[in-house]
């Protein structure tokens, strides 16, 4: 996918490395890099106990927000996409239908898009929005979550969707 000026890179995962090269700090180089699930998983959900725990709670989130039919994208960035043997939670971005309504989400799933009860249940900072935002709002909420706590740039990841 080539970028639009003023939008953050996007690279896809190099199949061979299993994915793209972390740089000396431990974290993805800068850029939006795409990836399936299972690439994901073996790159990010192994081998700690606190890496497997963390991969159960993403793909529960992202199967409870799929419940709805309306999830079109999703992204995470943070410390699970680092290095970092013991991430300390998961930082997820949820692009929804444009027509998306939370009131319409079955019980079960509603914890998902609730942020107090998502940190809760799935130690998870789960952001989402309406693909209604545009491109323009998105690439600026993309290149806000490049920019750790220490205001180095950094990667972040986007799953690809089945």
């Amino acid at each position: 996918m080539h970028p639009r000026a003023g939008s953050p890179r996007r690279d896809r995962f190099i199949s061979e490395y299993g994915a793209a090269r972390v740089q000396s700090r431990g974290e993805l180089p800068i850029g939006v890099h795409i990836t399936n699930w299972q690439e994901f998983r073996s790159r990010f959900g192994t081998p700690t106990s606190r890496r497997v725990w963390l991969s159960g709670r993403l793909e529960v989130v992202l199967e409870l927000a799929a419940r709805s039919g309306e999830l079109r994208r999703v992204f995470v960035w943070g410390s699970f996409v680092t290095a970092k043997p013991a991430p300390k939670d998961l930082d997820i971005l949820l692009i929804m239908d444009k027509n998306f309504e939370v009131e319409r989400v079955a019980a079960p799933s509603r914890a998902v898009f609730d942020s107090v009860r998502a940190k809760l249940q799935f130690e998870s900072d789960v952001f989402w929005a309406r693909a209604s935002i545009g491109e323009e709002a998105l690439n600026l909420w993309l290149e806000t979550y490049q920019t750790s706590r220490n205001f180095q740039k950094r990667g972040i990841v986007e799953l690809e969707l089945p």
